[in-house]
């Protein structure tokens, strides 16, 4: 972590873990009643999971109910003010992994859409488009452009992509090795 302080502060909203600077979540130690009697439960750092858009997420407990959040999203709220109620959290470097406070920012839909636009990489991975009746194959940067520009459903293109479908729209998708 070279370096870095890491600051540990609580999540003002979600009682019992802690978000830290860095970009890390971690579980307070509590009391436990197990039934017989009462024992510590040491907390610990949560291991984020990798969502299937790219963004890491950590389970939580929210109300008696597990519960997935984005980490982003912790951190920006935990450490950033947001006094015009932003709805979005942007990676300044475009990187969704990146969590670090001093990357996160709060913003617009359509600040997010065009910042990603203009300094960010496509999202998503590169895709081949197969058009069934010519056989012509076209190379997309990713599954939200090829939707875009061949007016199909995106969820549709993932199905065909994770074989759930054939084809959508006249088209058979692979992913671009």
């Amino acid at each position: 972590m070279d370096n870095e302080t890491e600051v540990w502060k609580s999540h003002p909203e979600y009682a019992g873990i802690e978000v830290s600077t860095l970009g890390r979540v971690k579980t307070l130690d509590k009391m436990v009643w197990n039934g017989k009697g009462t024992y510590l439960l040491k907390g610990r750092v949560l291991k984020p999971g990798d969502r299937s858009d790219g963004y890491l997420q950590v389970k939580i407990k929210v109300n008696g109910k597990w519960t997935m959040k984005l980490v982003h999203r912790l951190v920006a709220q935990t450490f950033i003010t947001n006094p015009d109620n932003l709805p979005q959290v942007n990676h300044k470097d475009c990187d969704k992994t990146n969590n670090h406070v001093d990357n996160l920012e709060f913003c617009t839909a359509s600040y997010n859409m065009k910042y990603r636009e203009e300094f960010g990489k496509a999202s998503g991975h590169p895709i081949f488009a197969i058009n069934l009746k010519t056989l012509e194959v076209s190379r997309f940067s990713s599954q939200h452009e090829a939707s875009r520009v061949l007016g199909l459903q995106r969820p549709n293109v993932s199905a065909v992509i994770k074989g759930r479908l054939k084809q959508t729209g006249g088209y058979r998708f692979e992913n671009a090795k």
